[in-house]
């Protein structure tokens, strides 16, 4: 092997190590087939052109990097990492703030009853209603022949007031429930409300003038 070819191997194995070494140390990193005597010359020409620093301990001697050869690349790996930091800083923020939403979005959908509650409060109030409805009715058939007091008259009307604003606030909540699931469902309110198997006061024919 040339002078100038064991000379590259020397000096790429030195830069690349970055580390202390003596004369036997770098025989063995390059190859002890290059020859001691030419790792030598290439170490005292590597320190000549001041790309080697030389110092002696005792009796040996012992080559190393001169760091200022190598400030550009350190400061331009360093420019990386601050780059790829402040990069993946950036990046966990998002996923913080993604999760932050979500952990709201949780805490309000977690205090929505669901769709089989909601449905069963609908049949009962239902059929409140009707029971009410029937009684009215049967009132009313009473009231011509026996005129009611004006306190039963009040306690009637308060009592269907009563059970037609709790059957507009569950309906209204039920509605609600549909909505939230409808942001992420593909078909239309009627499509996930068949699919639910859901019935609807029109499905069952069920109607009634609330008191507002």
């Amino acid at each position: 092997m040339s002078k100038s070819s064991v000379l590259k191997v020397v000096q790429e194995f030195m830069l690349k190590a970055n580390r202390p070494y003596a004369i036997n140390d770098v025989v063995d990193g390059c190859g002890k087939d290059l020859g001691k005597a030419a790792v030598q010359k290439s170490l005292d020409s590597l320190v000549d052109k001041e790309i080697l620093a030389m110092k002696m301990y005792g009796k040996n001697k012992i080559y190393f990097p001169k760091q200022n050869n190598n400030i550009g690349e350190l400061k331009k790996d360093v420019m990386m990492a601050k780059q790829k930091l402040a990069q993946a800083r950036q990046v966990l923020k998002s996923k913080e703030n993604q999760l932050s939403e979500m952990q709201i979005k949780l805490r309000s959908l977690s205090k929505i009853k669901t769709l089989a509650q909601l449905e069963e409060e609908k049949e009962n109030l239902m059929d409140d209603i009707r029971n009410i409805n029937e009684k009215l009715r049967h009132y009313e058939a009473q009231e011509k022949e026996t005129k009611l007091s004006s306190q039963d008259v009040k306690k009637i009307e308060t009592k269907y007031s009563n059970v037609s604003t709790a059957y507009r606030k569950r309906k209204r909540i039920c509605n609600d429930m549909l909505d939230a699931i409808l942001e992420g469902y593909p078909k239309t309110k009627k499509a996930l409300i068949s699919d639910i198997g859901l019935e609807t006061d029109e499905d069952v024919g069920f109607k009634v003038e609330l008191k507002r």
